[in-house]
Formats: C-alpha cells, sequence, structure tokens
C-alpha cells in the first residue's frame, strides 16, 4: 500500500510505483522514479534524474540528485541508478553525473552508511558496504562485495577492485587491487582478503593461485608488465585471476604498495 505523508512534496512529473512510503517534508522532484516498496525517510530530498530500485530504503535527511561539485558545470548534468535493495542511511549524498549522457550508478544490495558521500560519475558495484563517513571523488569505481571502513577518502578516478577490503582512516590516492585486504595511513596492502574470498565460496585451489600471483606482484623486483608476464606463464588462469590481471594491466593511477 503507498503511503506518502500529506506534508511530502511529490512533483507532478515523478513516477511512484506500488507499495511506496515517503516521509514528513520529504521531496520528490520530476524526473524521478521509485520502483516498487521503496521508502523515503522523513526529510530527504530525491530530485532529477534518479531511478530508485525495488525495495531501497532512502533514510531521513539523504540528498540524491544534486548537481556535480565542479566549478565550471555546463550541463545540468545526467542520470543517477541505484540498484534494487541497497539501503542508504542518515545523511547520505549522492550527486548526479557532470554530462547529461553521463552515469552515477549505485549497485544492488548495497549498505551506505551515515555521511557517506558518492560525487559524481561514481560507479559502485553491488554488495559494497561503507562504514560512515566514507568520501569519493568523482570518477570513482567501486567493484563488487567491497568493504570500506570508516573515514576513508578516495581520489577522484581511483578504482577499488571487487572483493577488496580497505580500512581506515586513511586516504587512497592509488588503486586497490581486487580481493586485496588495505590497512593503516598511509594505505598499505596487508594481504589477501581471505575470509570475503571464502564468504563468496571461492575454493583453495583458486585462493592459493591468488596469492601465488599477488606475491609475484609485491614480493619481487620485477616491472608491473612484467609479473604480468610471469603469472600469465606459470600460473592456471580462473576468472577470479582474470579479473586480477586485467584490473593491473588497466590501471591509469598504480596501485597501492605492501606485501602479500
Amino acid at each position: 500500500m503507498t503511503n506518502i505523508h500529506p506534508a511530502a512534496n511529490i512533483h507532478p512529473n515523478a513516477i511512484l510505483d506500488e507499495e511506496v512510503s515517503v516521509g514528513a517534508g520529504a521531496v520528490i522532484g520530476g524526473g524521478v522514479r521509485l520502483a516498487r516498496g521503496v521508502q523515503v525517510g522523513p526529510n530527504a530530498v530525491i530530485e532529477a534524474r534518479v531511478e530508485i530500485g525495488e525495495n531501497c530504503r532512502i533514510s531521513p535527511g539523504a540528498v540524491i540528485g544534486a548537481e556535480a561539485q565542479v566549478t565550471r558545470l555546463d550541463s545540468a548534468g545526467g542520470e543517477i541508478r541505484v540498484g534494487p535493495g541497497t539501503i542508504i542511511r542518515e545523511f547520505v549524498t549522492i550527486h548526479r553525473p557532470m554530462k547529461e549522457d553521463g552515469l552515477t550508478s549505485i549497485g544492488a544490495g548495497c549498505y551506505l552508511m551515515v555521511y557517506c558521500h558518492i560525487a559524481h560519475d561514481c560507479t559502485v558495484g553491488d554488495r559494497v558496504i561503507m562504514a560512515n563517513s566514507v568520501n569519493l571523488g568523482g570518477h570513482v569505481k567501486v567493484g563488487n562485495d567491497v568493504s570500506i571502513a570508516n573515514f576513508i577518502g578516495v581520489h577522484q578516478f581511483c578504482r577499488i577492485g571487487e572483493g577488496a577490503m580497505v580500512n581506515g582512516p586513511s586516504a587512497l590516492r592509488k588503486d586497490v587491487p581486487p580481493f586485496l585486504m588495505v590497512d593503516d595511513s598511509p594505505p598499505r596492502v596487508r594481504g589477501m582478503n581471505v575470509v570475503g574470498l571464502r564468504r563468496r565460496g571461492v575454493s583453495a585451489e583458486i585462493r592459493g593461485n591468488l596469492k601465488r600471483a599477488y606475491r609475484i606482484v609485491y614480493g619481487g623486483s620485477s616491472t608491473l608488465a612484467e609479473s604480468i608476464e610471469q603469472i600469465e606463464r606459470e600460473i592456471p588462469l580462473g576468472r577470479e585471476l582474470e579479473s586480477m590481471l586485467e584490473f593491473l594491466r588497466s590501471s591509469e593511477r598504480g596501485i597501492v604498495a605492501g606485501k602479500v
């Protein structure tokens, strides 16, 4: 059953599916689409071209769809999509992309805790957990099943690979390869995210292959390109290892240093 508080402000061009609830003082702008079962808390603001997936929960004070924080913005900006089942807690902000054909996206089943900020043109995968006050700069990409602890800033254009865990407080200025655990300030690789790999059902054999591969990357004096060639020669490639190698090949900011 749809439940709209009489003190909510709903634009006539907004599209609300069945069983949506909107709290007192919330603002739903034109161009917004709320899928079935979405809950919007009091005083939350959702504006512009924003699509919220089924059964998402938006907590009080969250703002989704404000313009990008760019000093010379020359466009109204593009679209924001939030996948089904994602929970967005109090005072989270998610900004729309800089260009009209751009996209800021949050995957399915994510949990963004209080005061997180997702800047323009970010891509966040599925089942990502961000603790309090994680701040992503523009164009950051976060893979599936990533966990980021509280009070971590991520420089624009950085990437965090799938299955990684980042502990803080800290500031990331380089890429975090998939399946690794990063800790300390300045951030350092401290090993594999073994618990995360086990939870995803990755076998001991594949975990072992990943560890061998990362020891080649982090343990020797070879260049990154030479390490990739050695891994391809010596270790059987499966989905996880292919994902790792593709990430390393395409890194433009370099990868976080450390030891595996």
